[in-house]
């Protein structure tokens, strides 16, 4: 099986108070609590200005291409809360980059750490990938924490470009390679 054949295999699965799943275009709604937010989504994407240009952002970039995309909803309220995906998969070099987004009522919970810790042992478990990294702006202080108590160390500061403001900034890179990781 390749990586594709394993993602498809696991587009759904439970952690303790999370289930991961593909998106739905029937998330709009809650999508839209999440992306018109823009505190929710200060480090991700603009935040949405209306339900029709949510649906847009929902089809374009979590409906098109799903595999590695899930939505993080939660077991409790089963309300779609967030999303977890692997950004610039590398299939040959076999490593990935993580990036997540949570409403805002949810941080603070450890949510996003349980789904991180999760998607990182599926990451070497059954994808086989040999490295995932988190990348985030060095003001994002909440995702750092994500990393480190995922198990991630820091690996290095650097300068890029933002990719929705075209800005230089500055960013942290959190890595974890298969042999550091802890089962």
């Amino acid at each position: 099986m390749n990586i594709w054949t394993k993602l498809a295999a696991f587009s759904f699965f439970e952690t303790e108070r999370l289930f991961l799943r593909p998106f739905l275009f029937s998330d709009a709604a809650d999508f839209y609590k999440i992306s018109s937010n823009p505190e929710n989504l200060s480090f991700i994407f603009p935040a949405q200005a209306s339900l029709e240009e949510c649906r847009y952002v929902l089809a374009n970039y979590f409906l098109r291409n799903p595999l590695g995309i899930w939505a993080i909803c939660d077991k409790q309220s089963e309300q779609m809360i967030g999303s977890i995906k692997f950004e610039k998969l590398d299939e040959i070099k076999r490593e990935a980059e993580l990036g997540y987004f949570l409403h805002k009522d949810f941080w603070g919970k450890g949510l996003m750490t349980e789904a991180v810790k999760e998607i990182t042992f599926l990451a070497f478990q059954e994808f086989q990938l040999k490295q995932v990294r988190i990348i985030t702006h060095v003001e994002n202080v909440a995702s750092q924490k994500v990393a480190l108590h995922a198990g991630y160390s820091l690996k290095r500061q650097f300068k890029g470009s933002d990719r929705y403001t075209r800005k230089m900034r500055d960013y942290y890179e959190f890595c974890i390679d298969r042999g550091e990781w802890n089962e």
